[in-house]
């Protein structure tokens, strides 16, 4: 597709376009859900039930929406989400999204199933903020060489999937996907195994091993948010794979509140799943996250614009929590009052 024409549509045109450019099965893989697609459904939906209560005659002439996020500095609080195999998506894979990236400065979670290797893209963008995202294998020594290379590779974050506890598809069989011909793994050749056996030990572990800051994805449940901090991890991500795992799991939004009552201000807490516009990244904030991650529409304005469409999509976020936080009379994003979001 034309620059001219990636740069004439909106990204909130990307999904239909990317319907239209994409083989049906890679399509089909980025945009469902697990099994009749409930908990993808619920985690958009959960942010719809919720508007913003403006405040006015407040000056705005300066408004700040960059922020830290469990140690690393970002210009605004939306985080590119871990998403595998993205040269399935684009030639340009991940290597599209860093760009993206760098230009808007928000950071990229690196998937482990990625296509293209942690060390290419930190030399391609080495003034990158980015984290890596680890499966749960049960191959500890392979585990523990990934975290020391991301360490030298100049990683400020680690995120180890822990709700994959059960060997299942992430995409139903009805789509057809499969891992496109000449598309290969960067990290490892053959994946290990799952560790089913997942407890807190396993945060501790990883909290010995390594200096950086440990932020578990997949927790919905204050009562594991905590017992997690207890173990050593620094941060929360709330998630529920995208909607593509459990079927009827709680939506991220809506598992937000328990999260951020559990674990208070001890960490920072992320909401992964149903962002879709610049309003749902204030919402989430004002409910108490500090961040937001954003995962198929960065995907689809990959597939149709390679770099140049994720660039534009997360500009897109980024122009717009700014405008929506001046309209809201907000001047710092780090500071968002709780009357901000009513519940419709």
């Amino acid at each position: 597709m034309s620059d001219s024409l990636v740069a004439r549509l909106s990204p909130t045109d990307y999904e239909q376009v990317a319907q239209l450019v994409l083989p049906a099965p890679i399509y089909g893989w980025i945009a469902s859900g697990a099994d009749d697609g409930q908990s993808l459904t619920d985690n958009v939906a959960a942010f719809r039930r919720w508007r913003l209560n403006a405040k006015v005659l407040v000056d705005v002439r300066n408004v700040d929406i960059s922020t830290t996020v469990c140690g690393t500095k970002v210009d605004f609080p939306v985080l590119v989400a871990p998403m595998g195999i993205q040269k399935a998506a684009h030639p340009e894979g991940e290597m599209g999204t860093a760009a993206g990236v760098t230009a808007t400065g928000s950071l990229f979670v690196e998937a482990i199933n990625a296509t293209t290797s942690m060390e290419d893209l930190a030399a391609k963008y080495p003034g990158m903020a980015w984290w890596i995202q680890l499966y749960n294998w049960d191959d500890r020594k392979a585990l523990e060489g990934i975290i020391k290379r991301a360490e030298a590779a100049g990683c400020s974050g680690i995120v180890p999937l822990v709700n994959t506890t059960a060997d299942v598809s992430h995409t139903p069989a009805r789509v057809g996907y499969r891992l496109p011909a000449g598309v290969k793994f960067a990290h490892f050749e053959s994946s290990p195994g799952l560790d089913f056996g997942l407890t807190e030990e396993y945060i501790e572990w990883m909290a010995k091993l390594t200096s950086l800051p440990i932020i578990p994805k997949g927790i919905v449940r204050g009562d594991d948010a905590l017992r997690a901090v207890n173990a050593g991890a620094r941060g929360i991500m709330i998630s529920n794979h995208g909607g593509r795992q459990l079927s009827h799991e709680v939506s991220t939004l809506d598992a937000l509140p328990g999260v951020v009552a559990a674990v208070g201000k001890k960490v920072d807490v992320i909401v992964d799943g149903g962002v879709r516009h610049p309003s749902d990244v204030l919402i989430a904030l004002a409910l108490g996250a500090k961040a937001v991650t954003v995962g198929r529409p960065v995907a689809y304005g990959l597939a149709v614009g390679g770099g140049e469409g994720v660039t534009r999509v997360l500009d897109w976020f980024k122009t717009g929590v700014r405008d929506e936080a001046m309209l809201c009379g907000i001047t710092n994003i780090n500071d968002l009052p709780p009357d901000l979001v009513v519940r419709m």
